[in-house]
């Protein structure tokens, strides 16, 4: 027997159209053959949709302590580099690490290493700072030789070192206090048998008439460490009158 399901009559078991209504009963049986897809319920949905919302929020923490651990991971072994030893510094200093302090006569003003001395002086020298023995700067007044020019100097000069055993390592032309001058840097050894490099500034005061020289000494293993004390003593070397 198979009943209608669209008006509830009981027609035959090979009944095809209902007797009653005429609806197709073949065709509204094969449909229900067929099992219908389960439909998830809502709360089942939303239930899902939470665990995916925990795990998501998991796997973003993981990534965040890992970017954490490699950023911590780098910095190992950084140490900041402090200068925990801070040099004081002048109004005369020309360098982070050496002060200066001024030379005056009543003929000539420059500044020189703080750490040096004003040496006594003697009958040829203006003036002479450092130690006793090296290095040392002196300047010394050579106008009574009667030289005729700056040339005539340096060429009495380079002819006396070089007769004494030294040797010309370079020459330049140079300006002191905006005066003309020459340099000559030599290279022998001293009265007391040391090897020394000297550094002579020979300057033209008045044309024919003044010449001084500047002359730093110090040992030959140790000019290169010294050679900016005297260059700076040379550029803010003065002539007061």
């Amino acid at each position: 027997m198979v009943k209608c399901p669209n008006c509830g009559n009981t027609n035959d078991g090979d009944a095809k159209f209902c007797e009653t209504c005429g609806a197709n009963l073949k065709s509204r049986i094969s449909t229900r053959s067929f099992p219908e897809k389960p439909i998830k319920k809502e709360s089942e949905m939303a239930q899902s949709t939470k665990i995916l919302i925990v795990v998501c929020v998991i796997l973003v923490a993981g990534l965040g302590i890992t970017a954490g651990a490699l950023i911590q991971m780098n910095k190992v072994g950084t140490i900041p580099v402090t200068n925990s030893s801070p040099v004081s510094q002048s109004s005369n200093s020309t360098s982070s690490n050496v002060q200066y302090k001024s030379f005056s006569n009543s003929v000539i003003s420059f500044q020189f290493p703080s750490s040096w001395d004003v040496l006594p002086n003697t009958a040829n020298i203006m003036a002479i700072v450092g130690f006793p023995h090296y290095p040392s700067f002196s300047v010394y007044d050579e106008s009574k030789y009667g030289y005729t020019s700056l040339s005539d100097y340096v060429s009495s000069s380079k002819s006396q070192m070089t007769s004494n055993g030294y040797t010309i390592l370079s020459e330049q032309n140079k300006i002191v206090d905006g005066l003309p001058a020459y340099e000559i840097v030599y290279q022998g050894e001293s009265d007391d048998g040391k090897m020394i490099t000297q550094q002579m500034e020979l300057v033209e005061k008045s044309p024919g008439s003044q010449y001084f020289a500047l002359v730093g000494i110090d040992t030959v293993d140790h000019y290169d460490q010294v050679s900016s004390a005297f260059n700076q003593i040379i550029k803010s070397f003065k002539f007061i009158s």
